[in-house]
């Protein structure tokens, strides 16, 4: 899920009017891949002072969620199709429509009841559905909407945007020599925990005193700890795969034949995210680089890429899901590739709709680009490392495209969320 900030750039309004606000865009920037040298982690201050439950990722971009003036919106200038922004805001609503008219959430300073937020989606589903010009799009959003804008806490009041995909590894259905490491189904004793618990975990299991503790980590796992249960779905050769699955949250599993299955998010153990590849590039191992190569980095330490894998503690769980299925998200409902995003829910809700901006990279032959886009999205989804009112994860979709795309991304943003008036 997550890599080196680029410059943000904005196009004059007057490049908005020059193309209906949902046409695709495309540009021409090759950028080259970095090289990618290593050394050794025994000595690394940062490693060795971290405590046995911490985590390691971005730190939290915590400022707010805060209502801006409507002038602040910018103008709609969305660089995919309008049958995506219908799409999330029917699932929106779905979402919506199944919870109590009691259910609240709160967005900056105010209280919102799910009454209101399903005529927020339907007036939204109302205006899209309507072919107007970007300019009245605008007005209307601006004079019939309060306007949120997420912000991170470097001063900047930008959004720090990554992006995730659904990930596709080579599996076998039993083990051999190579084949050596499980995609696991849930455990029969993993405890979701709720905060009457008590704990500062979300999943455990109770130990032999009695006492919820986090359930095995990713180490011990791998040391055995799970064996004998039947809850090896597939194998894998490489535990980095493993780790790239878990972090994206769902994927497709391959066999050698070509036939695979799906895979879905089914829990965790309850440790702390620790990103690998941050730990790497603070230690001086390797310079940025996309999670693609990152992960291909991984896979060919040979011997030690097990005890690199195992700097992350944090483990995932799945479920085989429909072949046919698609990824689904937080929100419970299927995610809609290049609209849906993650967030964190303590600051920014699940089933709101808005408009993202920021640059993205675009894969063009062996190469990326980097354009600016627009984008209406929606609040499908969370993410362990998503963190902060300022932190927004991308959803791509599936396929070699995404990998790349998502992989690469890492921008700073603007994030603005749309509640009627």
């Amino acid at each position: 899920m997550r890599f080196s900030a680029l410059i943000l750039f904005f196009l004059a309004p007057a490049a908005f009017c020059q193309a209906p606000w949902y046409a695709p865009q495309r540009v021409e920037l090759v950028i080259p891949s970095p090289d990618r040298p290593a050394d050794t982690l025994d000595a690394c201050p940062k490693l060795n002072a971290l405590k046995a439950d911490a985590g390691y990722a971005d730190a939290p971009a915590v400022k707010e969620v805060a209502e801006v003036d409507a002038a602040k919106l910018p103008l709609p200038a969305d660089d995919l199709e309008r049958a995506g922004i219908l799409e999330v805001l029917k699932t929106d609503l779905d979402y919506w429509n199944s919870r109590p008219d009691s259910a609240k959430i709160q967005v900056g300073a105010e209280t919102y009841d799910a009454t209101r937020l399903r005529a927020t989606v339907k007036a939204l589903l109302e205006i899209f559905s309507a072919a107007m010009p970007a300019e009245e799009l605008l007005n209307t959003l601006r004079s019939r909407f309060k306007i949120y804008r997420a912000s991170a806490d470097d001063g900047t009041g930008k959004t720090v945007i990554t992006g995730y995909y659904e990930a596709e590894i080579p599996v076998t259905k039993t083990p051999d020599e190579v084949h050596k490491y499980a995609v696991h189904l849930k455990p029969a004793d993993l405890v979701k925990t709720t905060p009457a618990m008590g704990a500062e975990f979300d999943y455990g299991r109770y130990d032999e005193d009695g006492k919820l503790v986090r359930h095995y980590s990713r180490a011990e796992i791998h040391a055995g700890q799970l064996s004998g249960q039947g809850l090896e779905l597939v194998w894998s050769a490489h535990p980095s795969q493993i780790m790239l699955l878990q972090i994206q949250g769902s994927g497709l599993l391959r066999f050698p034949d070509g036939d695979y299955i799906r895979a879905g998010f089914d829990g965790a153990n309850g440790h702390p995210f620790r990103s690998v590849q941050k730990i790497l590039i603070d230690c001086g191992e390797i310079p940025g680089m996309s999670f693609k190569d990152f992960i291909k980095y991984l896979s060919a330490q040979g011997p030690r890429e097990e005890r690199l894998a195992d700097l992350n503690p944090r483990y995932i769980f799945f479920k085989q899901r429909p072949k046919d299925s698609l990824p689904y998200g937080a929100i419970g409902r299927t995610l809609t590739a290049g609209r849906s995003i993650a967030v964190d829910p303590k600051y920014v809700p699940l089933g709101l709709f808005g408009l993202l901006k920021s640059k993205r990279p675009v894969a063009q032959g062996g190469g990326l680009a980097f354009k600016d886009f627009n984008r209406f999205i929606s609040t499908h989804d969370t993410g362990s490392a998503i963190r902060g009112p300022g932190r927004v994860d991308l959803y791509w979709g599936t396929g070699p495209v995404a990998e790349t795309e998502a992989s690469s991304m890492k921008a700073p943003g603007e994030l603005y969320l749309f509640i009627s008036k």
